[in-house]
């Protein structure tokens, strides 16, 4: 590792850093305003926005480094040009190829710190954002675990309730526990029901088995046909907790979730869908990387370089890509796709117009 490429690295760098940030700011700046006057509506505080949306940042900077390290790409091979700086370094015997290398390895360091982001980082950052949206700014009951099965909540002042299974719309929960404590914390009630149906009246417990335990005496059961339940989430919040379950998992925690559903027979198209989809995400800064490089290095025989051309292409590649990339997910996750081919599709795509054009220029 030479001067020439500490050189290029700094120069890219630098470019790489102002569009990420640039990008990033402007997308918050509009996802606030569009979500403040719902916040409003909750009395919410302004240190509970800011946490929810610097809880979602890893979020954003997943999807938008692709698309800032081609815009990069483009600016800093175009300056180069600008500057006749490419010119000097071929003249002195530089092939493109050593051109290439620094901006080739920030991609390949990326796309690592990415695939990190996407299996870990991600998801624990939106399960953080999405439990402060619920609870400090919705003001709904605290889940004490996030998942679609097995679910744990906290209700009233001092009553954790455990399901078992909820339905894929939200309006029945099954296999139902609540237990609940004095002012001691001590257990004092355990109430067991087959279902919990949510009506026009609200949430219904049915079939309960009411356990009563005192310091003294025997425990005292009662069984009732139903039991109000003073639950103030609705099926929308729970559909939208499932909806919402794969990004909210660790790749390692999605996989194994898959395998559990598969095994019970379930459809696992979606998921199978959203986890290559996540994969293969990781590596599209690396392919935008070697898009930009490709662009860049083709119009070297042109005399000047517009910055506004070059974020003109990296909007219109972007857009391009982007729209790829959805239709695949939704063909993957309608199963009109194999899950592994709608999750890469777009970056094989991309990867061939790429290397095409990577191909075509003049060494």
């Amino acid at each position: 590792m030479g001067i020439l490429f500490w050189y290029i690295l700094r120069h890219y760098l630098k470019i790489l850093v102002m569009c990420m940030t640039g990008l990033t700011s402007i997308y918050l700046i509009i996802d606030f305003f569009e979500k403040l006057r719902r916040f409003l509506r909750h009395d919410a505080e302004l240190s509970s926005m800011l946490m929810y949306f610097f809880f979602k940042i890893p979020d954003i900077s997943f999807k938008l480094a692709p698309f800032a390290a081609l815009m990069a790409s483009l600016l800093a091979i175009g300056m180069l040009n600008k500057n006749h700086e490419i010119t000097a370094m071929r003249s002195c015997g530089f092939s493109l190829f050593h051109i290439a290398v620094p901006f080739l390895s920030v991609a390949a360091l990326s796309t690592v710190v990415l695939f990190g982001f996407t299996a870990i980082l991600i998801p624990l950052g939106n399960a953080k954002a999405e439990q402060i949206k619920t609870v400090e700014i919705q003001k709904k009951p605290r889940p004490l675990a996030f998942t679609a099965e097995n679910l744990w909540l906290r209700i009233q002042n001092n009553t954790i309730m455990n399901v078992k299974n909820v339905s894929p719309d939200g309006t029945q929960l099954h296999t139902i526990r609540l237990y609940r404590l004095d002012t001691g914390f001590k257990l004092n009630q355990v109430l067991s029901a087959d279902t919990v149906d949510y009506t026009a009246k609200g949430w219904t417990l049915k079939n309960v088995v009411k356990r009563s335990m005192t310091l003294k005496g025997p425990i005292k059961v009662i069984q009732l046909d139903e039991l109000p339940l003073e639950l103030s989430l609705t099926p929308e919040d729970l559909e939208t907790w499932i909806s919402l379950e794969p990004e909210h998992m660790t790749l390692i925690q999605l996989w194994e979730h898959i395998k559990h559903l598969k095994n019970e027979g379930h459809n696992i198209t979606r998921f199978l869908t959203d986890y290559w989809g996540r994969i293969a995400f990781s590596f599209v800064t690396f392919i935008m990387t070697i898009l930009g490089l490709s662009l860049g290095l083709h119009g070297l025989g042109a005399r000047s370089s517009s910055v506004a051309k070059s974020i003109g292409q990296a909007l219109g590649i972007s857009f391009l890509f982007w729209t790829t990339h959805s239709v695949g997910i939704s063909l993957g996750r309608s199963g009109a796709l194999a899950p592994v081919i709608a999750g890469w599709i777009a970056c094989f795509m991309f990867l061939a117009v790429s290397l095409n054009y990577m191909l075509k220029v003049r060494y």
